[in-house]
């Protein structure tokens, strides 16, 4: 009985380990709406989000369940509309934005405002100096 006694309140003092977990979402219909990691309920690592046609919607990583780095959005069609970078769930840098798969603008972010707009490589060359 003592044994038993110390064996549960040793235990009760072991911290308990939270695994990440794959999450899905789906449509009423049944496809897919999100998917991607969940730590300790928060969104991690990268994740997947989809029209109700199926089709992606956007992309990306998540930290501490704020939106980091690079993450793609696209069209209702599948195509890519833009590539943005985020920090601390925010535009801030570079939005690369497409047209038929072809680049047509750069938009630049701080904080979430667009700052300004690139038409060619040069503009852009020509700010980071």
């Amino acid at each position: 009985m003592i044994k038993s006694l110390f064996l549960v309140i040793f235990l009760s003092f072991l911290p308990v380990t939270v695994e990440k977990t794959y999450f899905k979402n789906h449509f009423k219909n049944g496809n897919l709406k999100s998917e991607g990691w969940l730590y300790k309920n928060q969104k991690v690592d990268y994740w997947f989000y989809y029209f109700e046609n199926g089709n992606k919607k956007s992309q990306g990583s998540y930290k501490d369940n704020k939106k980091i780095d690079w993450w793609i959005v696209y069209r209702n069609d599948g195509t890519i509309l833009k590539k943005c970078e985020y920090q601390n769930d925010v535009v801030s840098g570079l939005c690369i934005v497409y047209n038929q798969d072809k680049i047509i603008c750069a938009e630049k972010y701080e904080n979430g405002i667009k700052k300004k707009i690139y038409y060619t490589v040069e503009e852009y060359k020509k700010d980071q100096k």
